[in-house]
């Protein structure tokens, strides 16, 4: 097993926020959703996903968190963060998923060094690249 892959990387990422954020012990709440997006928590653990890759825009208002605490995007941790406000605008490019998590939840992602962010980072410009191609 590479344990330097990308599919690792993010795999690695995602599970560590489902054990930090113990999601087993909260309810699934449907927070936003539309024929293209859909916004979904359990406890403080958010997930928004499409099915479409065209842009994504939505400030989903219905969230766990009170205006002025900063979440951030597990995939991205240290570029996309924002300050709760009335709600989390939520930003999907191209079909990505974004997991949102409280900013203090995020040390145990001390593991994960910046080359893997990094490489995350090249693929998804990639991939941007290759469905601009694609759909031009």
């Amino acid at each position: 097993m590479d344990q330097n892959s990308d599919l690792y990387l993010i795999i690695q990422r995602v599970n560590e926020a489902r054990k930090t954020s113990q999601i087993w012990n909260y309810d699934f709440i449907d927070r936003y959703h539309t024929q293209n997006f859909y916004c979904f928590t359990r406890g403080d653990f958010m997930t928004c996903l499409t099915n479409s890759t065209n842009q994504q825009h939505y400030m989903v208002t219905y969230t766990p968190w009170q205006d002025g605490e900063v979440v951030c995007n597990i995939f991205y941790p240290n570029t996309d963060c924002q300050t709760v406000s009335g709600g989390v605008d939520v930003w999907l490019l191209y079909g990505e998923s974004k997991i949102y998590v409280p900013k203090s939840t995020l040390t145990s992602f001390t593991d994960i060094d910046d080359q893997g962010e990094a490489k995350q980072a090249e693929i998804r410009a990639q991939m941007e690249a290759e469905a601009r191609l694609i759909f031009q």
